[in-house]
């Protein structure tokens, strides 16, 4: 666990020492003006603080402040007071634990086991949020966004886009023969096919558009600051990606057959342009915006296998 101690006493410290091969403690001094960066260049699991003034306080305010990524950090404060309000007033400040001075060896070591079971379950807890926070965003096939967390997605982009008067543009990529493939590979296999799919789709757009799995058998890009030319290209090059090295099972190849349509969308379309409060984002909007390249994709079809289509009034 690591730890770091903070204007405590010698002999504090040198307690501290005594114990920490028996709890395998990784321990730092720090002093309290050099806290902040010692936090953000090394999060510590605890941090053990010596109460000396109303500064201790602001400290304490400090480190919760911090919201640090790797977890909690357990707050262990120290010092003379032994009044209950005093106690009351660092434990809700943010303080998660307080012991008076002077302790015995037994009392601190005892009080730094339950500060790291605190903070191995706490962290533990954070970890399986994070998971289930993800595993909801997700389509469990593909791991890309599901259509909820997409669309929540392309609306905060549409915001920024009407405020800055930028065009974007909507992507559908509509795998025609799914149901077939379906049939004739199973359930696992075609999962294989659509996380290979979908990973060749990713490569040809840029780390900030969005693409997710809209239905089954329909993927979705989003594409801000572009207009339909652009788009084209990226259609294009969905088209030579997925083409490459088909998919194999049983010594055949397997080809999705697909057809993609594009749809722009003028910033003005949605409101008056950095007016957010007279934005039309509402779901008729965005249908109408995704509807359009759905319409396009289908029109794509009708033409034959591959083919792009750009969504024309």
């Amino acid at each position: 666990m690591k730890v770091i101690l903070v204007n405590q006493t010698k002999t504090i410290l040198k307690a501290i020492e005594e114990i920490s091969e028996n709890l395998q403690l990784e321990i730092r001094v720090v002093e309290e003006s050099a806290l902040e960066p010692a936090i953000e260049n090394d999060t510590p699991n605890l941090i053990m603080l010596n109460w000396i003034d109303s500064m201790t306080l602001e400290t304490i305010t400090m480190i919760r402040n911090k919201r640090p990524v790797k977890g909690h950090i357990y707050i262990l404060l120290t010092g003379t007071k032994d009044s209950t309000s005093d106690i009351i007033t660092g434990l809700e400040t943010g303080a998660d634990d307080y012991i008076t001075v002077p302790f015995t060896l037994n009392e601190i070591e005892a009080r730094m086991r339950i500060a790291a079971n605190f903070v191995q379950v706490r962290n533990s807890l954070i970890r399986t949020q994070k998971k289930l926070i993800k595993h909801t965003k997700e389509d469990i096939a593909t791991t890309l966004l599901n259509r909820r967390a997409l669309v929540d997605e392309i609306l905060a982009e549409l915001g920024r886009a009407a405020r800055e008067g930028e065009f974007t543009c909507s992507i559908m990529i509509e795998i025609h023969n799914y149901n077939e493939l379906l049939n004739r590979l199973g359930d696992r296999i075609m999962n294989v096919l659509l996380s290979e799919f979908s990973a060749k789709l990713k490569r040809c757009i840029r780390p900030y558009d969005k693409i997710g799995r809209f239905e089954t058998q329909r993927f979705l890009v989003f594409l801000p600051k572009t207009k339909t030319d652009d788009a084209r290209k990226v259609a294009e090059r969905m088209i030579t990606k997925l083409q490459e090295k088909k998919f194999k099972y049983n010594d055949d190849r397997v080809e999705p057959v697909v057809s993609i349509g594009i749809s722009e969308l003028d910033p003005f379309d949605l409101g008056k342009a950095g007016d957010p409060d007279t934005l039309a984002m509402n779901d008729l909007v965005i249908e109408s915006f995704i509807r359009r390249s759905e319409f396009a994709s289908r029109q794509a079809c009708e033409k034959g296998k591959n083919n792009i289509e750009i969504y024309t009034f």
